[in-house]
């Protein structure tokens, strides 16, 4: 018998599902239809959102609103962390994020002298998320953090915010092929002509914090920042619809083996683990489950201690403007 009730949540796709699925088919199981998640706070990711709400902020009222943009940071970010975290979480805190609204304000200026924020129907094009369609039947759910407009050529792109504490040579060729990238130029060519279409420029602020001095910096804070523009040509994009059409059958694939799963079956023979993607970042949290358990669905009936269930639903973006994509004639 299979244990497990269907969740709509199984049948809601993004970027971020797909790139889970990819790396390992059995994290897949485990966190997004098991949907457990570990109970450590996700500050980076929590950080991360509160950033997008200071950017956008400044995109939308200029960079010289520095008390506006960190205030809108600090109404996101004490919804899950309170003053006194701040030390542990250091660098990632309010004193750095600050500190990078006014870099951005000192050093970015140019940003909306050379470039404006696309504006369609009267509507600034900021935090935008809706569907957009891969084929005939199937939607990816996006999140766009921005689409602008060059003011010298007219061409359009999108800059995505990213927080790291590392700008590395791996950070940034994470994106040149991720599935992501894919998903927003798409998104571009479903609204703006292609030929129009510039694609997506990855922004990095990295956070630093040093405790005592080097040759080269001070001790304290430290912020700097990085764009990688990767964009995409229209083969290129051939290539990135052919690996989500393919990933998305395979994962439909699982998910028909899945129900034909039986609780006193040795080895769960759906969502196969990918065993060379157990240390990458900071580790699998799901490895000691792979180690101790053949067949998972005999102990899914609650979370182990230090999880608890959670069902990521791309739908349900916390977004200003909230578009669904068409196929552009």
């Amino acid at each position: 018998m299979f244990p497990l009730s269907d969740q709509p949540t199984w049948h809601i796709r993004d970027s971020s599902k797909l790139e889970t699925f990819l790396r390992c088919p059995r994290r897949y199981f485990y966190e997004y239809i098991l949907g457990w998640r570990t109970d450590i706070p996700m500050q980076d990711a929590h950080f991360g959102e509160a950033f997008h709400k200071a950017r956008e902020h400044q995109l939308t009222h200029g960079y010289d609103d520095i008390e506006g943009a960190f205030n809108a940071f600090m109404v996101k970010y004490r919804e899950q962390f309170d003053p006194q975290t701040d030390e542990f979480y250091r660098p990632k805190d309010p004193t750095a994020a600050l500190l990078a609204i006014q870099k951005f304000a000192e050093e970015r200026r140019q940003d909306l002298w050379e470039n404006e924020v696309v504006e369609l129907d009267g509507v600034k094009m900021l935090e935008i998320s809706g569907t957009v369609p891969v084929d005939e039947r199937r939607v990816l759910h996006y999140r766009m953090d921005s689409i602008m407009r060059r003011k010298e050529d007219g061409k359009i792109f999108s800059w995505d915010h990213k927080t790291t504490k590392r700008l590395s040579r791996q950070w940034r060729e994470r994106f040149h092929l991720s599935i992501q990238n894919g998903t927003y130029t798409h998104c571009l060519y479903c609204m703006f002509p292609i030929d129009q279409v510039l694609g997506l420029e990855f922004c990095g602020t990295c956070f630093e914090f040093l405790t005592r001095n080097s040759k080269s910096r001070s001790a304290g804070y430290h912020v700097s920042f990085e764009r990688v523009p990767a964009y995409k040509t229209p083969d290129q994009m051939n290539t990135w619809m052919f690996t989500v059409i393919d990933a998305l059958d395979n994962l439909d694939r699982e998910m028909d083996r899945l129900f034909d799963c039986k609780e006193d079956d040795e080895v769960l023979m759906a969502f196969p683990m990918n065993p060379n993607s157990c240390t990458d970042f900071f580790g699998c949290p799901y490895h000691d489950f792979c180690l101790a358990w053949q067949n998972p669905i005999q102990h899914c009936y609650e979370p182990p201690l230090g999880y608890h269930e959670e069902h990521w639903d791309p739908s349900k973006m916390d977004t200003t403007v909230k578009k669904d994509l068409e196929w552009r004639e």
